[in-house]
């Protein structure tokens, strides 16, 4: 029969290794210092900027660069608001969803939401990401496309990042008479900022 004083620290020794041993199932120890293994969450939201080159009969565009209608051409400048979540080693590679509503800023009214999947790498100062999503042109048109893009984070504060990105584009559209089923490609380049908060249960 324990007595109460001996009972009293057999519950209390039990309490505490038990602790321990949610403590040791939720850390690791890496050259030295303490790393979550809970799940790592990264919520971002992003603004930006950009303007694209678009090839292949571009009629509609304003801003011809070339000697006719057919000739390479500029897109109107449109803006970016977008966010998601990314999830993964909070010292390695991340991956997660991504959703973004792009708009034409002149010209033709045109709104595009992409939803994309992307790989992300996170340092102190630098980071890099890249995505592949596809694009739903909401108007003027109804369409859909495909994009992958690539690019770079400079952070000015440990949640706040300034960007530069890179994205090719690919649409389909309506066929002609001498083009059954035309592709239209773009080039873009944006440049936008991205607030972050690191989640680490």
């Amino acid at each position: 029969m324990l007595r109460p004083t001996e009972l009293a620290l057999l519950v209390l020794s039990t309490c505490t290794l038990s602790s321990v041993a949610r403590a040791d199932d939720s850390v690791a120890v890496v050259d030295g210092s303490h790393v979550v293994r809970e799940t790592y969450l990264r919520p971002f939201a992003t603004v930006g900027s950009g303007l694209g080159l678009r090839f292949n009969n571009p009629y509609r565009l304003a801003t011809v660069l070339g000697d006719s209608a057919e000739s390479l051409s500029l897109t109107a400048p449109y803006a970016s608001l977008g966010g998601g979540v990314a999830f993964g080693d909070p010292l390695g590679w991340q991956h997660g969803p991504v959703l973004r509503w792009d708009f034409a800023l002149t010209g033709v009214p045109q709104h595009v939401l992409v939803p994309s999947y992307g790989a992300f790498r996170r340092g102190a100062v630098f980071g890099g990401q890249a995505r592949f999503g596809l694009p739903i042109l909401l108007s003027p048109d109804a369409n859909m496309g495909m994009e992958v893009a690539a690019g770079g984070t400079w952070y000015a504060r440990a949640g706040l990042g300034f960007t530069a990105e890179l994205l090719g584009d690919l649409y389909w559209g309506a066929a002609t008479p001498e083009n059954k089923r035309p592709v239209y490609p773009v080039l873009s380049a944006q440049l936008g900022a991205v607030i972050e908060w690191e989640r680490l249960p």
